[in-house]
Order: C-alpha cells, then sequence, then structure tokens
C-alpha cells in the first residue's frame, strides 16, 4: 500500500514496481525501473527516502529514517540508496547512504549515519553500527562487519547485470499483478 504522511505522498516513477502487500509510507522517491517487494516497509516520517534506478528492495526489508519530533531532538537522517542496488531479503536499512551496485545480502543491518561507498557488498547477516563508512568495492562480513577483501571486477559487473534482473522481473510482476 501506498500511504501519505504529513500531507506528502511517495512519488513513484510509472516504470517501478511496488508489491500491493509492501508498505511504502511519506517523503519517499522511487525512480525508473526499481522495486519494492512484498513484505517490504519503508517509512519516511521523520526525513526522506530516496532510491535510484534499477535497484531492488527485495522481500520483508524495512527501510526507515532517524529525525526528530519537537519534544526529542535528533539529527536527521535520511536514507539514500544509489543506482543498481540490491537490498536482500530481510535487510534493515536505517538513516544511512548507499552507493551505485551496492548489495546488501539478507538480513544484514545497516544503522544511522553509515555511508556504503559504490559497488560494496554488505554479507548476509552482518551488522553495520552507527557511523562508520564503508569504502567503495570494499566486501564486508560479521558482526560487526569488517572489510575482508576488494571486489572482483566480475563482482562490478554482475551488480548491474542483477540489478536489471529484477527491473525485467518487476515488469512481469506488472503485468501479472
Amino acid at each position: 500500500m501506498i500511504y501519505p504522511f504529513d500531507g506528502i505522498t511517495p512519488r513513484i516513477h510509472d516504470t517501478a514496481y511496488v508489491a500491493k502487500n509492501a508498505s511504502v509510507i511519506g517523503d519517499i522517491t522511487l525512480s525508473a525501473h526499481s522495486s519494492i517487494w512484498p513484505g517490504a516497509v519503508l517509512r519516511a516520517d521523520f526525513s526522506s527516502i530516496t532510491i535510484g534506478k534499477y535497484t531492488s528492495v527485495q522481500d520483508n526489508c524495512v527501510i526507515h529514517v532517524e529525525g526528530s519530533l519537537e519534544e526529542v531532538h535528533a539529527p536527521e537522517l535520511p536514507v539514500v540508496i544509489g543506482d543498481y542496488c540490491t537490498i536482500g531479503h530481510g535487510a534493515i536499512l536505517h538513516g544511512c547512504a548507499l552507493g551505485n551496485r551496492v548489495l546488501v545480502g539478507s538480513n544484514a543491518v545497516i544503522f544511522n549515519g553509515v555511508t556504503v561507498g559504490d559497488g560494496a557488498i554488505i554479507g548476509m547477516g552482518s551488522v553495520i553500527p552507527d557511523n562508520k563508512n564503508i569504502p567503495s568495492k570494499s566486501v564486508v562480513v560479521g558482526v560487526p562487519g569488517k572489510i575482508v577483501r576488494t571486489l572482483t571486477e566480475k563482482e562490478w559487473e554482475r551488480a548491474k547485470i542483477h540489478a536489471e534482473l529484477y527491473a525485467a522481473l518487476a515488469d512481469r510482476y506488472k503485468t501479472i499483478l
């Protein structure tokens, strides 16, 4: 479902796909050929969520922002996700920024103030705590996440191909659902 919050309705490109049982709430921009899959919850109530083109947010992901109310002051931290990213099943993103061609593995958690550079891979189940900077083309695994190696050229190319695959799959879903 797509819900406005505080008078702001999500902006969803005509070529994007949002599953009927996903929740997309508030100040959200979903770019061309991107997709939000079943059970995902994107809640942009304190700040904004921006998702680039050809990016998939897979089943049961949670994406939320950090912010403040009059009574409680916290820094506003939007979520920004670049182009050709894959956010794996069950991942949680909170107040963070991801570059282009980033792969976030299933059930990974990335939290407030984290920046993830272009082409990085955050392994399944990894946890990236507040205010970390993950360099471009790094492969990160563990709790807390640690850089274990550098991305290969084949993995860099595969990130874009995988994102395009999900865009094509989303187009099929749009025609049958």
